[in-house]
């Protein structure tokens, strides 16, 4: 394709390329201007009077300093000025410490933060009065000898004007300051009519009224305050604001500002952010005693400025108490400032960074020559850095607006609006009925970071209706693709000439480092209403970030006609990696092992709850009657340990203590309850079922629990006396061939009833019988048990062989 033939040719001669490629049209042509920061030409007046503190004096010296830094611009024009009073021969009432200053340069900005030291607290040989009206005349000077076309004039004063010892303000004391204060307007009144902006702060004990008239001028753009009278009542926060004034007056943004503390001969760390769309910025850092030492590093660098950062760097102030360092096309992100002290006592730091945008602004219409009385859709966008500007959080402080002026008519303005958040900023102009001739469409934007643009844009008003109109649309507000992805839209044609129109649709005004081509190129639309779907396809090659351009419908047969525009801004992102691609897959997956992670705990919990000895009670029958009873000390224990003992009340049951000689232990097996007893290995039991000890004792195990649908679950108590031997016996969970049937209670009688007395036979009571153990299986005692059934006293407890006495478990 074209795009690859031409492709070292592109990176050879990028702008030639570009625009053989994408011709400009001849609106966008004359648009296209290299963005850059707006010169401000800036005079600092600093009060000097005998009634100023040091600690004043000092943030006079900090506030002005951070304005000469603050001037990012490498035109602008700073000039510093120290005023007291002139009472007698040889003083001066003003004195000019910082001589109009163009920082161009790393040497100049630096020589401006060093003459600042030159402002000092006057003695009453020097004049210690306080001269607004001499201050402000030095201003106007300084503002009319040309320069820079913003002009800002900073009042830094402690008091009330005070000229009543200055004869040249009339013979009579009493009257010398309503003089000047007459004098003040006047010189105000010049610097209005220059285009100067007069910020007044008023420090210490100063009285709101006596700023009053002071302020002149508008602020950089409507979203930030004019200029105002301000009281600083604690001295140490005039730099606060001073700063805030200064973002106000020239549009710079200011950063937060992060403190911390130097130890005496240690060292400490702050940080700033510089934002990705700043194209310049200036680190300002209040070490307040020249000898602490500062290094500045930029995000992810391995050494200090100026070794990395930018593409260029200027230090100043190094040698007094507040320095900066400026940066040109700053690399963006979190910067460190290492502060370090050799033995000085230690210092309360600061540092703050202020930083602009050089913005370039686009201006498009969707009638690029429209009839009289029609509405027309305006848009606007910015770019800075080679990119257009889409982040909400800058977005959020401009302000965009157009003016449509032309002959006969007054200008009308409109402010643009960006519902959709995509940074295209839109707004409705209507030509007025009667309009003819040239009309001329100015868009301005301007807000706090950015250095503002305007652009202007010349058409005339067409002689009859247009025969083709058209609209371009696109799926989405914002869409995101990856290198070598696709946006799609559709042109809505309304084609009113009665034969089919050819028209082209072209790719302009493209953001570095972006390769584009729309499909299709061409197109024909038939007479009346019809829609045509298009594809803009982004090169392999093109870089990540956003890509911003102008999409113009223009007739084929001759270019200049541009039938109707639109701006775009679209996030080129990275390919997906495969845990991209396959995100649900992996989910899916996730969320599988989340289920079966759930099944196995439930699983085993349940084992664990199955295996615990709650539920289970043990008791101890002589002859018949139960004689003692015992529960488990821990519930949640999987061994229930006891022994029998003879205490002088007879038998008994305890728990097993540690080291306890014929331990018995009850366990929950997978298939029952088994039984560990010191005269045999361990064996499965039923519920109620008797386990004899010797010819008088036996053991009974009773359980709470009954299966419920295969599943163990508490179940009521299981009570020894009641009705019918099924209640207390659920059985063993796999009963051999000869456990039939449960055992019966051995105090149930023949007739269910516990205290009913035995039948008798032959004149003797009938015991009653046993069902045989179906674990006894072996010899005892050197007799033989009969494994099937048997009356009579049961055989022994510990049937068949004999564990070892020494080892329960065997």
């Amino acid at each position: 394709m074209a795009f690859r033939g031409q492709k070292l040719t592109c990176r050879l001669m990028a702008a030639l390329c570009m625009g053989s490629l994408f011709p400009l049209a001849a609106g966008a042509a004359a648009q296209e201007q290299a963005p850059s920061l707006p010169a401000l030409q800036v005079v600092v007046l600093v009060d000097e009077s005998g009634s100023i503190g040091e600690p004043d004096l000092e943030r006079e010296k900090e506030a002005a300093r951070t304005i000469a830094s603050s001037a990012l611009a490498p035109s602008s024009v700073v000039s510093v000025v120290g005023f007291g009073s002139s009472e007698r021969p040889g003083q001066s009432a003003v004195d000019v410490v910082c001589q109009p200053t163009r920082v161009d340069s790393a040497q100049k900005r630096d020589s401006l933060a060093k003459c600042v030291d030159g402002l000092h607290k006057r003695t009453d040989q020097e004049g210690d009065g306080t001269d607004h009206v001499a201050a402000l005349q030095q201003a106007v000077d300084f503002v009319r000898a040309g320069g820079p076309e913003k002009k800002v004039v900073f009042l830094l004063t402690d008091g009330k004007l005070d000229v009543s010892a200055s004869p040249a303000w009339g013979d009579r004391p009493d009257r010398r300051n309503g003089a000047a204060a007459a004098k003040v307007r006047d010189v105000l009144t010049d610097l209005d009519r220059a285009g100067a902006q007069v910020w007044p702060f008023g420090f210490g004990s100063v009285d709101i009224s006596a700023l009053g008239g002071f302020a002149k001028g508008k602020s950089c753009t409507p979203a930030a305050p004019d200029p105002r009278e301000q009281v600083v009542p604690p001295s140490a926060d005039l730099t606060a604001a001073v700063r805030d004034a200064l973002s106000s007056a020239s549009c710079v943004k200011f950063g937060p500002l992060d403190t911390g503390r130097v130890p005496s001969g240690g060292s400490t760390d702050l940080h700033v952010d510089i934002p990705a769309v700043a194209s310049d910025a200036s680190i300002v850092v209040y070490k307040r005693d020249p000898r602490v030492q500062v290094e500045y590093r930029a995000p992810n660098a391995s050494k200090p400025a100026p070794e990395a950062g930018g593409s260029h760097f200027e230090f100043a102030g190094q040698t007094t108490g507040t320095e900066s360092l400026r940066i040109t096309d700053p690399e963006p992100g979190q910067w460190t400032i290492h502060l370090s002290s050799a033995n000085i006592p230690a210092q309360d730091v600061a540092a703050t960074v202020v930083f602009q945008a050089a913005v370039k602004a686009y201006l498009t219409t969707s009638a690029p020559q429209p009839a009289a009385g029609q509405t027309v859709d305006v848009n606007m966008q910015v770019w800075a850095r080679g990119q257009a500007v889409t982040d909400a959080q800058t977005l959020q402080d401009l302000t965009f607006t157009t003016t449509l002026s032309g002959n006969g008519f007054p200008p009308q303005q409109v402010t643009l609006s960006d519902p959709d958040h995509d940074g295209v900023f839109a707004g409705q102009l209507k030509v007025p009925d009667d309009a003819a001739g040239d009309l001329t469409y100015t868009g301005q934007v301007s807000g706090i970071g950015v250095s503002g643009d305007t652009r202007v844009l010349s058409t005339k008003v067409q002689k009859g209706a247009s025969a083709v109109q058209a609209q371009i649309l696109f799926d989405t507000n914002r869409a995101t693709v990856t290198p070598g992805g696709v946006v799609s839209g559709t042109v809505s044609i309304l084609n009113n000439s009665g034969n089919p129109a050819r028209l082209r649709l072209r790719i302009d005004d493209l953001s570095a480092r972006t390769m584009m081509t729309v499909d299709p190129a061409a197109l024909q639309a038939a007479p009346g209403s019809s829609e045509t779907r298009f594809t803009l396809r982004f090169a392999p090659e093109t870089a990540i970030g956003t890509s911003g351009a102008t999409l113009r419908l223009v007739e084929d047969a001759d270019p200049s006609v541009v039938v109707t525009e639109r701006l775009f801004a679209t996030e080129v992102s990275p390919e997906p990696g495969l845990f991209e691609k396959l995100f649900w897959v992996w989910m899916g997956v996730a969320a599988l092992l989340a289920i079966a992670s759930v099944w196995v705990f439930v699983k085993l919990r349940a084992r664990n709850e199955a295996r615990k000895v709650r539920g289970l009670t043990v008791q101890l029958w002589r002859s018949g009657v139960l004689v003692s009873e015992l529960a488990p000390r821990n519930p949640n224990s999987k061994v229930f340990g006891f022994v029998q003992l003879e205490e002088f009340t007879g038998p008994q049951l305890q728990h097993a203590g540690p080291g306890e000689p014929r331990v018995y232990q009850v366990r929950r097996a997978a298939h029952g309850i088994r039984l560990n007893s010191p005269q045999r290995k361990p064996f499965l039991v039923a519920p109620g079922e008797h386990h004899e000890i010797d010819s008088a004792l036996s053991i009974v195990v009773l359980d709470q629990r009954r299966e419920i649908g295969g599943g163990a679950v508490p179940g009521a108590p299981t009570d020894p006396f009641a009705g019918s031997t099924m209640d207390t016996f659920a059985g063993p969970a796999t009963p051999g061939p000869q456990m039939s049937a449960a055992p019966p209670d051995p105090l149930m009688g023949t007739y269910g009833d516990p205290f009913a007395e035995p039948p008798v036979a032959n004149g003797s009571p009938v015991a009653p019988a046993f069902q045989p153990d179906p674990f006894d299986s072996g010899p005892a005692n050197g007799k033989h048990h009969d494994d099937t059934s048997w009356a009579g006293q049961p055989p022994a407890l510990g049937g068949g062989h004999y564990a070892d006495p020494n080892n329960p478990f065997a």
